[in-house]
């Protein structure tokens, strides 16, 4: 479940919490600039939504360290100072909303997040493969240089090796590096 900061007096979190949906958040609010601050150092945050309108006018320096420490950040700001504040706001990697389009960037923080989600996958699985194949070429260029055997034989005797051994071909080349280094 994740967890989400809402700073804001609370009528104004009333109403951002209707925004969220329900049961998918762990909610935690804060009224002042202060409180905010200490949340943000304590908790393990997915998501800060800090509203302009905080009583001790910290609302913008709240969001920065949000952002700073990692956190998703919408800030709330009025419609007036939309454009202005995300201009500002972009350089720190805050999300901004006007009062009515929190839902919309609500919406667009979670397309992003599931995007970037996709694409760490992707990474992942590419580098498990890359690591994979070196370990490959690493054995295929021990047993050429330990047993004379060019690369099509060193592959042909690794994957011979891992089949003898009921192993993957990943095992067998860790096994020939581990003989041969």
């Amino acid at each position: 479940m994740e967890m989400v900061l809402i700073a804001a007096e609370r009528s104004r979190c009333d109403m951002i919490k209707k925004t969220l949906a329900a049961g998918r958040y762990a909610l935690f609010r804060a009224e002042s600039g202060k409180e905010a601050r200490m949340k943000i150092l304590d908790l393990s945050l997915s998501l800060v939504i800090v509203d302009a309108s905080l009583p001790d006018g910290s609302a913008k320096e709240v969001s920065v360290l949000a952002s700073e420490r990692g956190f998703d950040t919408i800030y709330i700001v009025p419609d007036a100072l939309m454009q202005h504040m995300a201009e500002t706001m972009e350089k720190y990697g805050v999300y901004v909303a006007g009062t009515g389009e929190l839902a919309a960037v609500f919406r667009t923080l979670r397309v992003s997040r599931n995007k970037i989600s996709r694409a760490e996958e992707k990474n992942r699985k590419l580098l498990e493969r890359l690591k994979n194949e070196k370990m490959l070429t690493k054995a295929k260029c021990l047993l050429a240089r330990y047993k004379a055997m060019s690369e099509e034989e060193a592959h042909a005797y690794i994957e011979k090796k891992a089949m003898n051994c009921r192993i993957s071909l990943l095992d067998a080349a860790m096994t020939i590096v581990r003989e041969l280094s």
